[in-house]
């Protein structure tokens, strides 16, 4: 089982052209994490990564899951694939047996100055409230705001894309939750514990990216996953979205290299 685990203030729709690559190959799972797209009612602690990872073992046992499983995360859903490694992977419930992790353009630094300057006066406790995530999503259906994130990614996407990123960013419940996710993520604690991931992890690094930079994501890599395997190729943070076919193939290769 192939299960595609977005990132934060995305949804399923962000995989939409890579699954028809995917899908003869291999049984695909994609969710809409806690709080983002037709995700309702998340609570605080379900919007940790750790919280995230116990919703995502609990959808597992409920769908009976089982057998060989990899786990695909873009961006903060590479650190939500390494947690519910580090949490659930030894677990026998559902019988799942994680083989690898693969991790596209991962979130495992800091956010860069630009998005910092954009959301990170918003991304408080007084900020994530319902009636600011309101203004918020107010302002997203009647400014450039959304448009000016996705350019932020140095991404180009389809149109189709960014009018379903539009459409989210309208839905009060969406930016409530991507505003709680990057509030509640402890990328130091989950880097601690990096080196006891036992299974391999693969992961694709756009060399545009100015989300989550090349140079110090390497860095990271290397001190604490030092076994993983990296490919670097050129685009922007969207890489998955600008190149869909090319990351499908990379995954199926992936998945069935020895």
């Amino acid at each position: 089982m192939l299960v595609l685990l977005h990132g934060t203030g995305s949804s399923t729709h962000s995989w939409a052209d890579l699954i028809p690559e995917m899908t003869p190959h291999s049984c695909v799972l994609t969710i809409d994490l806690p709080g983002h797209g037709f995700t309702l009612g998340a609570s605080h602690s379900e919007l940790t990564i750790p919280g995230m990872a116990q919703a995502l073992q609990e959808l597992f046992i409920a769908v009976g899951a089982r057998g060989d499983l990899t786990l695909v995360g873009h961006s903060a859903g590479a650190p939500l694939a390494i947690q519910w490694a580090l949490d659930h992977a030894a677990s026998k419930d559902g019988q799942l047996v994680l083989s690898r992790i693969i991790g596209l353009n991962p979130s495992l630094v800091p956010p860069p100055p630009l998005y910092t300057l954009m959301l990170g006066p918003v991304i408080t406790p007084l900020a994530t409230s319902t009636p600011v995530t309101g203004l918020l999503a107010f302002m997203a259906a009647n400014t450039r705001m959304v448009d000016q994130l996705l350019d932020s990614t140095a991404s180009r996407i389809p149109d189709a894309q960014r009018t379903r990123y539009r459409e989210l960013f309208t839905k009060a419940h969406h930016v409530q939750g991507s505003m709680g996710f990057m509030a509640a993520a402890d990328l130091p604690s989950l880097l601690s514990k990096g080196q006891h991931v036992t299974v391999p992890i693969h992961f694709l690094l756009g060399a545009q990216d100015p989300w989550v930079r090349e140079a110090p994501l390497r860095e990271v890599i290397a001190r604490h996953f030092p076994k993983a395997r990296t490919l670097i190729w050129p685009g922007g943070h969207l890489l998955h979205e600008e190149r869909p076919t090319d990351v499908a193939r990379m995954i199926n290769e992936t998945i069935n290299s020895p």
